[in-house]
């Protein structure tokens, strides 16, 4: 089941059950991000997915945020779906890293294992560890209430602008201190807000914020699967495997162009 308000806290409790795992992985991860710290906390997770040959096409389903697919040649290899808001793209960098990192998590799925709504322990892991890569390094509770608005909606923008997060993200994160703050009316005023859609277009052009973070990109690039791909065909040319897994990309390569011209069609009316 999706986290709607009712959810939240058992939501939260789930992260307490798994903090110390979480924070154990994060420790690792860091250990890899040394080389990129000096990149925006997104471009260090795109650094990580280009690692491991990154997919980005536009998929125009509001709920499929990602996968992780795995060739016949048991290769490995993340899907971003750029059709989604920048932001939620960001969030879902960091799910899908915990998923690759993650080896006894991988080891379980044996086919396509595709990021789920579903409200599972795996599926929190994955998104505790996105949240608090997000937001472990700055307090956004200390910042939400620096804000200088008096409307909530406002406020939250400002933040989904400044830490290049989702709503519902930073509406978890904030309810998790909130609750650990004791402070009622904010878990009341999030609760209130978590299930309503908003117009965020709105309300980022009105406080003047950067719109394009919640527009989708876009993006088609299957490039570095092909390049890899490619190099070894060049190595094996024998072994039709590989040309087979070639076929396979091309053909989302154009299938996708399609899908992405469709899309900045109706995104640009």
């Amino acid at each position: 089941m999706r986290i709607t308000s009712e959810k939240l806290d058992e939501t939260i409790q789930r992260n307490a059950e798994i903090e110390r795992q979480v924070e154990e992985h994060i420790a690792y991860i860091e250990k890899r991000l040394i080389k990129w710290r000096a990149l925006p906390i997104e471009e260090q997770a795109l650094e990580i997915l280009k690692e491991h040959n990154l997919i980005e096409i536009p998929i125009p389903d509001k709920d499929w945020g990602g996968a992780i697919r795995k060739f016949p040649n048991q290769k490995i290899l993340p899907i971003i779906n750029t059709a989604q808001p920048r932001l939620y793209q960001y969030f879902i960098y960091w799910h899908e890293i915990y998923h690759l990192t993650e080896r006894e998590e991988m080891n379980r799925h044996e086919e396509d294992y595709e990021i789920s709504t579903e409200f599972d322990l795996n599926e929190r892991k994955a998104d505790y560890f996105a949240s608090q890569m997000i937001f472990g390094h700055h307090d956004l509770y200390d910042y939400f209430y620096s804000l200088k608005h008096d409307d909530f909606l406002t406020k939250v923008a400002h933040c989904m602008k400044s830490f290049k997060a989702p709503y519902k993200a930073v509406l978890i994160q904030l309810y998790q201190i909130a609750k650990k703050s004791h402070n009622e009316k904010l878990q009341e005023q999030i609760k209130l807000y978590f299930d309503k859609p908003q117009e965020w277009a709105t309300i980022f052009q009105e406080q003047a914020l950067d719109d394009s973070l919640i527009k989708p990109s876009l993006i088609l690039n299957l490039g570095p699967i092909k390049k890899a791909i490619n190099d070894t065909i060049a190595k094996h040319p024998d072994v039709e495997l590989y040309q087979d897994n070639l076929k396979v990309v091309e053909e989302w390569e154009e299938k996708y162009n399609i899908v992405q011209k469709q899309l900045k069609e109706r995104l640009n009316g």
